[in-house]
Protein backbone atom coordinates (compact mmCIF):
# COMPACT_ATOMS: atom_id res chain seq x y z
CA UNK A 1 0.00 0.00 0.00
CA UNK A 2 1.27 3.50 -0.84
CA UNK A 3 2.31 5.41 2.27
CA UNK A 4 0.82 8.82 1.50
CA UNK A 5 -2.98 9.07 1.43
CA UNK A 6 -5.27 12.02 0.77
CA UNK A 7 -8.37 10.30 2.08
CA UNK A 8 -9.64 6.73 2.27
CA UNK A 9 -10.08 6.41 -1.51
CA UNK A 10 -6.99 8.20 -2.92
CA UNK A 11 -3.25 7.58 -2.70
CA UNK A 12 -0.32 9.59 -4.03
CA UNK A 13 -0.34 7.27 -7.05
CA UNK A 14 -3.95 8.20 -7.82
CA UNK A 15 -3.09 11.88 -7.45
CA UNK A 16 -0.01 11.59 -9.67
CA UNK A 17 -1.98 9.85 -12.41
CA UNK A 18 -4.60 12.62 -12.24
CA UNK A 19 -1.86 15.26 -12.56
CA UNK A 20 -0.25 13.52 -15.52
CA UNK A 21 -3.67 13.22 -17.18
CA UNK A 22 -4.23 16.94 -16.54
CA UNK A 23 -0.91 17.75 -18.23
CA UNK A 24 -1.93 15.75 -21.31
CA UNK A 25 -5.24 17.64 -21.41
CA UNK A 26 -3.51 21.04 -21.30
CA UNK A 27 -0.37 20.61 -23.43
CA UNK A 28 0.39 19.30 -26.88
CA UNK A 29 4.12 19.01 -26.21
CA UNK A 30 5.29 17.15 -23.11
CA UNK A 31 8.93 16.50 -22.23
CA UNK A 32 10.01 14.27 -19.34
CA UNK A 33 13.53 14.74 -17.96
CA UNK A 34 15.21 11.43 -17.13
CA UNK A 35 18.47 10.80 -15.30
CA UNK A 36 18.61 7.03 -14.76
CA UNK A 37 17.50 7.41 -11.15
CA UNK A 38 14.46 5.86 -9.47
CA UNK A 39 12.31 9.02 -9.39
CA UNK A 40 12.67 9.90 -13.05
CA UNK A 41 12.13 6.22 -13.93
CA UNK A 42 8.73 6.25 -12.21
CA UNK A 43 7.73 9.62 -13.68
CA UNK A 44 8.73 8.55 -17.20
CA UNK A 45 6.70 5.37 -16.87
CA UNK A 46 3.62 7.24 -15.62
CA UNK A 47 3.85 9.62 -18.59
CA UNK A 48 4.51 6.85 -21.15
CA UNK A 49 1.55 4.80 -19.93
CA UNK A 50 -0.72 7.82 -20.35
CA UNK A 51 0.75 8.59 -23.78
CA UNK A 52 0.19 4.97 -24.83
CA UNK A 53 -3.41 5.09 -23.59
CA UNK A 54 -4.08 8.23 -25.64
CA UNK A 55 -2.08 7.22 -28.70
CA UNK A 56 0.24 10.23 -28.34
CA UNK A 57 3.98 10.82 -28.29
CA UNK A 58 6.08 12.47 -25.59
CA UNK A 59 9.72 13.51 -25.41
CA UNK A 60 12.17 11.76 -23.10
CA UNK A 61 15.03 14.18 -22.49
CA UNK A 62 18.43 13.15 -21.15
CA UNK A 63 21.42 15.48 -20.83
CA UNK A 64 24.41 13.11 -20.89
CA UNK A 65 27.11 14.18 -18.42
CA UNK A 66 29.56 11.52 -19.69
CA UNK A 67 31.04 10.86 -16.19
CA UNK A 68 28.21 8.59 -15.06
CA UNK A 69 27.54 5.05 -13.89
CA UNK A 70 27.19 2.64 -16.78
CA UNK A 71 24.11 1.33 -14.96
CA UNK A 72 22.50 4.77 -15.36
CA UNK A 73 23.18 4.73 -19.09
CA UNK A 74 21.68 1.24 -19.33
CA UNK A 75 18.59 2.49 -17.49
CA UNK A 76 18.12 5.42 -19.89
CA UNK A 77 18.32 3.04 -22.85
CA UNK A 78 15.74 0.79 -21.20
CA UNK A 79 13.31 3.67 -20.66
CA UNK A 80 13.68 5.05 -24.17
CA UNK A 81 12.93 1.64 -25.67
CA UNK A 82 10.02 0.77 -23.37
CA UNK A 83 7.29 2.44 -25.46
CA UNK A 84 9.03 3.17 -28.80
CA UNK A 85 5.78 4.07 -30.56
CA UNK A 86 5.06 6.78 -27.96
CA UNK A 87 8.51 8.27 -27.35
CA UNK A 88 10.75 10.79 -29.07
CA UNK A 89 14.34 10.19 -27.93
CA UNK A 90 16.06 13.45 -27.00
CA UNK A 91 19.47 12.19 -25.83
CA UNK A 92 21.65 15.30 -25.73
CA UNK A 93 25.41 14.69 -26.05
CA UNK A 94 26.93 18.11 -26.57
CA UNK A 95 30.03 19.83 -25.24
CA UNK A 96 29.53 21.55 -21.86
CA UNK A 97 31.44 21.98 -18.62
CA UNK A 98 31.07 20.21 -15.28
CA UNK A 99 32.88 21.16 -12.09
CA UNK A 100 35.41 18.50 -11.15
CA UNK A 101 35.58 18.60 -7.34
CA UNK A 102 38.36 15.99 -7.23
CA UNK A 103 41.17 18.13 -8.67
CA UNK A 104 42.54 21.68 -8.55
CA UNK A 105 44.71 21.13 -11.63
CA UNK A 106 41.73 20.06 -13.74
CA UNK A 107 38.85 21.87 -12.06
CA UNK A 108 36.42 21.23 -14.90
CA UNK A 109 35.50 18.36 -17.13
CA UNK A 110 34.57 19.40 -20.65
CA UNK A 111 32.05 16.69 -21.44
CA UNK A 112 32.30 15.30 -24.96
CA UNK A 113 35.17 17.66 -25.73
CA UNK A 114 35.80 17.95 -29.46
CA UNK A 115 38.99 16.30 -30.67
CA UNK A 116 39.26 14.03 -27.61
CA UNK A 117 36.89 11.26 -28.63
CA UNK A 118 39.53 8.64 -27.82
CA UNK A 119 39.43 9.80 -24.18
CA UNK A 120 35.63 9.83 -23.79
CA UNK A 121 34.08 7.49 -21.22
CA UNK A 122 32.13 5.87 -24.04
CA UNK A 123 31.10 6.49 -27.65
CA UNK A 124 28.23 8.77 -28.56
CA UNK A 125 24.85 7.32 -29.50
CA UNK A 126 24.08 7.22 -33.21
CA UNK A 127 20.64 8.75 -32.58
CA UNK A 128 21.84 11.31 -30.02
CA UNK A 129 21.59 15.06 -30.57
CA UNK A 130 25.29 15.91 -30.98
CA UNK A 131 25.05 19.62 -31.84
CA UNK A 132 23.39 22.53 -30.10
CA UNK A 133 19.80 23.06 -31.18
CA UNK A 134 20.07 26.84 -30.74
CA UNK A 135 22.23 29.57 -32.28
CA UNK A 136 25.29 30.95 -30.53
CA UNK A 137 23.74 34.42 -30.86
CA UNK A 138 20.80 33.45 -28.67
CA UNK A 139 22.80 31.30 -26.25
CA UNK A 140 22.94 32.40 -22.61
CA UNK A 141 25.56 31.50 -20.00
CA UNK A 142 25.05 31.88 -16.25
CA UNK A 143 28.69 32.14 -15.22
CA UNK A 144 31.20 33.50 -17.70
CA UNK A 145 34.07 32.43 -15.43
CA UNK A 146 32.99 28.81 -15.64
CA UNK A 147 31.76 28.81 -19.23
CA UNK A 148 28.86 26.93 -20.77
CA UNK A 149 27.74 24.53 -18.04
CA UNK A 150 25.13 21.92 -17.12
CA UNK A 151 22.28 24.31 -16.30
CA UNK A 152 23.12 26.45 -19.33
CA UNK A 153 22.62 23.40 -21.55
CA UNK A 154 19.22 22.67 -19.96
CA UNK A 155 17.99 26.26 -20.07
CA UNK A 156 19.01 26.83 -23.69
CA UNK A 157 17.45 23.50 -24.68
CA UNK A 158 14.16 24.42 -22.99
CA UNK A 159 14.03 27.78 -24.76
CA UNK A 160 13.86 25.92 -28.06
CA UNK A 161 10.24 25.12 -27.12
CA UNK A 162 7.12 27.15 -26.32
CA UNK A 163 3.97 26.19 -24.44
CA UNK A 164 5.63 22.95 -23.38
CA UNK A 165 5.27 21.03 -20.12
CA UNK A 166 8.64 19.88 -18.77
CA UNK A 167 8.03 17.12 -16.23
CA UNK A 168 10.66 16.61 -13.52
CA UNK A 169 10.76 13.83 -10.92
CA UNK A 170 11.48 16.18 -8.03
CA UNK A 171 10.04 15.07 -4.68
CA UNK A 172 9.50 17.33 -1.69
CA UNK A 173 7.92 14.87 0.76
CA UNK A 174 10.54 13.30 3.00
CA UNK A 175 13.10 15.91 1.90
CA UNK A 176 13.91 19.27 3.49
CA UNK A 177 11.11 21.71 4.46
CA UNK A 178 12.77 24.27 2.19
CA UNK A 179 12.26 22.02 -0.83
CA UNK A 180 8.58 21.56 0.05
CA UNK A 181 8.09 25.33 0.37
CA UNK A 182 9.91 25.93 -2.89
CA UNK A 183 7.49 23.65 -4.72
CA UNK A 184 4.14 24.66 -3.22
CA UNK A 185 4.47 28.26 -2.01
CA UNK A 186 3.73 29.94 -5.35
CA UNK A 187 0.74 28.37 -7.15
CA UNK A 188 0.54 28.99 -10.89
CA UNK A 189 -2.31 29.21 -13.36
CA UNK A 190 -2.49 26.88 -16.38
CA UNK A 191 -5.41 27.75 -18.67
CA UNK A 192 -7.40 28.95 -15.67
CA UNK A 193 -6.52 25.97 -13.44
CA UNK A 194 -4.65 26.66 -10.19
CA UNK A 195 -1.64 24.35 -9.85
CA UNK A 196 0.51 23.99 -6.71
CA UNK A 197 3.08 21.58 -8.16
CA UNK A 198 4.84 23.59 -10.82
CA UNK A 199 6.51 26.83 -11.83
CA UNK A 200 6.62 28.97 -14.98
CA UNK A 201 9.79 28.75 -17.07
CA UNK A 202 9.76 31.46 -19.72
CA UNK A 203 7.27 30.38 -22.38
CA UNK A 204 6.95 26.94 -20.76
CA UNK A 205 6.13 25.27 -17.44
CA UNK A 206 8.16 22.97 -15.19
CA UNK A 207 5.85 20.54 -13.37
CA UNK A 208 6.40 18.06 -10.53
CA UNK A 209 3.60 15.44 -10.57
CA UNK A 210 5.35 13.32 -7.89
CA UNK A 211 6.21 16.14 -5.48
CA UNK A 212 4.33 14.53 -2.56
CA UNK A 213 5.71 10.97 -2.91
CA UNK A 214 7.92 9.37 -0.27
CA UNK A 215 10.87 7.11 -1.09
CA UNK A 216 8.81 4.05 -0.15
CA UNK A 217 6.11 5.08 -2.64
CA UNK A 218 8.69 5.18 -5.43
CA UNK A 219 10.01 1.72 -4.69
CA UNK A 220 6.51 0.31 -4.28
CA UNK A 221 5.59 1.56 -7.77
CA UNK A 222 8.75 0.05 -9.28
CA UNK A 223 7.93 -3.27 -7.64
CA UNK A 224 4.24 -3.30 -8.60
CA UNK A 225 4.94 -2.35 -12.22
CA UNK A 226 7.92 -4.74 -12.47
CA UNK A 227 10.17 -1.96 -13.77
CA UNK A 228 13.89 -2.25 -14.19
CA UNK A 229 16.05 0.14 -12.16
CA UNK A 230 19.73 0.97 -11.81
CA UNK A 231 21.54 -1.88 -10.08
CA UNK A 232 23.65 0.69 -8.24
CA UNK A 233 20.79 0.92 -5.75
CA UNK A 234 21.19 -2.79 -4.94
CA UNK A 235 24.93 -2.35 -4.40
CA UNK A 236 24.36 0.68 -2.18
CA UNK A 237 21.75 -1.18 -0.14
CA UNK A 238 24.18 -4.05 0.47
CA UNK A 239 26.85 -1.54 1.53
CA UNK A 240 24.46 -0.08 4.12
CA UNK A 241 23.66 3.24 2.48
CA UNK A 242 20.69 5.00 4.12
CA UNK A 243 17.73 5.27 1.73
CA UNK A 244 17.99 9.07 1.59
CA UNK A 245 21.67 8.88 0.53
CA UNK A 246 21.23 6.52 -2.42
CA UNK A 247 22.14 8.50 -5.54
CA UNK A 248 23.08 7.61 -9.11
CA UNK A 249 23.99 11.10 -10.33
CA UNK A 250 27.25 12.52 -11.70
CA UNK A 251 30.40 10.97 -10.23
CA UNK A 252 32.54 14.09 -9.94
CA UNK A 253 30.50 16.83 -8.27
CA UNK A 254 30.86 18.04 -4.67
CA UNK A 255 28.56 15.42 -3.15
CA UNK A 256 29.86 12.38 -5.04
CA UNK A 257 32.84 11.31 -2.98
CA UNK A 258 31.02 8.49 -1.22
CA UNK A 259 30.03 7.11 -4.63
CA UNK A 260 33.62 7.34 -5.85
CA UNK A 261 34.86 5.41 -2.81
CA UNK A 262 32.72 2.42 -3.76
CA UNK A 263 32.93 2.78 -7.53
CA UNK A 264 35.78 0.23 -8.03
CA UNK A 265 33.61 -2.36 -6.28
CA UNK A 266 30.33 -1.40 -8.00
CA UNK A 267 31.61 -0.79 -11.54
CA UNK A 268 35.35 -1.48 -11.91
CA UNK A 269 35.39 -0.77 -15.66
CA UNK A 270 33.71 2.61 -15.13
CA UNK A 271 36.26 3.45 -12.44
CA UNK A 272 39.17 2.52 -14.71
CA UNK A 273 37.84 4.69 -17.54
CA UNK A 274 37.16 7.58 -15.15
CA UNK A 275 40.74 7.51 -13.82
CA UNK A 276 42.04 7.85 -17.38
CA UNK A 277 39.51 10.58 -18.24
CA UNK A 278 39.86 12.96 -15.28
CA UNK A 279 42.54 13.93 -12.77
CA UNK A 280 42.06 13.45 -9.04
CA UNK A 281 39.78 10.40 -9.19
CA UNK A 282 42.16 7.93 -7.51
CA UNK A 283 42.89 10.29 -4.60
CA UNK A 284 39.19 11.06 -4.11
CA UNK A 285 38.36 7.34 -4.20
CA UNK A 286 40.95 6.56 -1.52
CA UNK A 287 40.22 9.49 0.77
CA UNK A 288 36.58 10.40 0.09
CA UNK A 289 35.44 9.04 3.46
CA UNK A 290 38.39 10.47 5.38
CA UNK A 291 37.16 12.88 8.05
CA UNK A 292 40.17 15.17 7.56
CA UNK A 293 39.91 15.62 3.80
CA UNK A 294 36.85 16.04 1.57
CA UNK A 295 34.36 15.62 4.41
CA UNK A 296 36.16 18.20 6.59
CA UNK A 297 34.81 16.60 9.77
CA UNK A 298 38.06 16.40 11.73
CA UNK A 299 40.58 19.21 12.09
CA UNK A 300 44.13 18.35 10.91
CA UNK A 301 46.46 18.14 13.91
CA UNK A 302 48.73 20.95 12.67
CA UNK A 303 45.95 23.51 13.16
CA UNK A 304 44.40 24.72 16.40
CA UNK A 305 41.16 25.99 14.87
CA UNK A 306 38.99 25.75 11.76
CA UNK A 307 39.53 29.48 11.24
CA UNK A 308 43.30 28.98 11.07
CA UNK A 309 42.85 26.04 8.71
CA UNK A 310 40.52 28.07 6.48
CA UNK A 311 43.01 30.94 6.31
CA UNK A 312 45.77 28.49 5.34
CA UNK A 313 43.64 26.96 2.59
CA UNK A 314 42.78 30.42 1.26
CA UNK A 315 46.42 31.51 1.33
CA UNK A 316 47.55 28.43 -0.61
CA UNK A 317 44.60 28.21 -3.01
CA UNK A 318 46.18 27.60 -6.45
CA UNK A 319 43.77 29.53 -8.72
CA UNK A 320 43.87 33.32 -8.14
CA UNK A 321 40.67 34.00 -10.11
CA UNK A 322 38.70 31.47 -8.05
CA UNK A 323 40.37 32.57 -4.81
CA UNK A 324 38.78 36.01 -5.10
CA UNK A 325 35.35 34.37 -5.33
CA UNK A 326 35.92 32.62 -2.00
CA UNK A 327 37.35 35.76 -0.36
CA UNK A 328 34.35 37.89 -1.31
CA UNK A 329 31.89 35.18 -0.23
CA UNK A 330 33.58 34.58 3.13
CA UNK A 331 33.75 38.31 3.87
CA UNK A 332 29.92 38.33 3.93
CA UNK A 333 29.75 35.43 6.40
CA UNK A 334 30.28 35.09 10.14
CA UNK A 335 33.77 34.41 11.41
CA UNK A 336 33.31 31.52 13.82
CA UNK A 337 34.37 27.87 14.03
CA UNK A 338 31.03 26.50 12.84
CA UNK A 339 31.07 28.58 9.65
CA UNK A 340 34.82 28.19 9.10
CA UNK A 341 34.57 24.38 9.04
CA UNK A 342 32.00 24.59 6.24
CA UNK A 343 34.18 27.11 4.40
CA UNK A 344 37.08 24.66 4.64
CA UNK A 345 34.97 22.02 2.94
CA UNK A 346 34.13 24.40 0.11
CA UNK A 347 37.81 25.17 -0.40
CA UNK A 348 38.87 21.51 -0.31
CA UNK A 349 36.13 20.56 -2.78
CA UNK A 350 36.91 23.50 -5.08
CA UNK A 351 33.29 24.64 -4.65
CA UNK A 352 33.54 28.15 -6.04
CA UNK A 353 29.99 27.75 -7.38
CA UNK A 354 28.62 27.55 -3.81
CA UNK A 355 26.85 24.23 -4.31
CA UNK A 356 27.80 23.15 -0.77
CA UNK A 357 26.09 26.15 0.77
CA UNK A 358 27.37 27.39 4.13
CA UNK A 359 24.92 27.62 7.03
CA UNK A 360 25.85 31.13 8.14
CA UNK A 361 24.84 31.30 11.80
CA UNK A 362 26.38 31.51 15.30
CA UNK A 363 28.25 28.44 16.45
CA UNK A 364 25.67 26.11 18.09
CA UNK A 365 28.34 24.73 20.43
CA UNK A 366 29.10 28.20 21.79
CA UNK A 367 25.39 28.75 22.33
CA UNK A 368 25.13 25.41 24.15
CA UNK A 369 28.15 26.15 26.36
CA UNK A 370 26.73 29.56 27.21
CA UNK A 371 23.40 27.99 28.10
CA UNK A 372 24.90 25.43 30.47
CA UNK A 373 27.12 28.05 32.08
CA UNK A 374 24.00 30.03 32.90
CA UNK A 375 22.00 26.99 34.06
CA UNK A 376 24.72 25.25 36.04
Amino acid sequence: MFAQRYHKDKTVLDAARERVSFVFDQFETITVSVSGGKDSTVLAHLAMVEAHRRGRRINLFFLDEEAMYQSSIDQIEYLMDLYPENVNKLWLQIEFRLTNATSFDEGQLICWEAGKHKEWMRSKKAYAIQHRMWSLESQTVRDRNKGFGFYDAIENFERCYTNTAFLVGLRAAGESPNRWRAVVKNPISINGHRVFWGSPKGANFTLYPMYDWNTSDVWRYIYDEKLRYSKIYDFQLKKGYPLNEMRVSSLIHERSFKSLCDLPEFEPKTYARLCKRIKGIALAQETGKNAKLFRARKLPKNFKSWIAYRDFLLQTYPDPSKKDIFVRRFDRQLNNEYVARQQCRQLICNDYENNLSVENKPDPREELIRYYEEVL
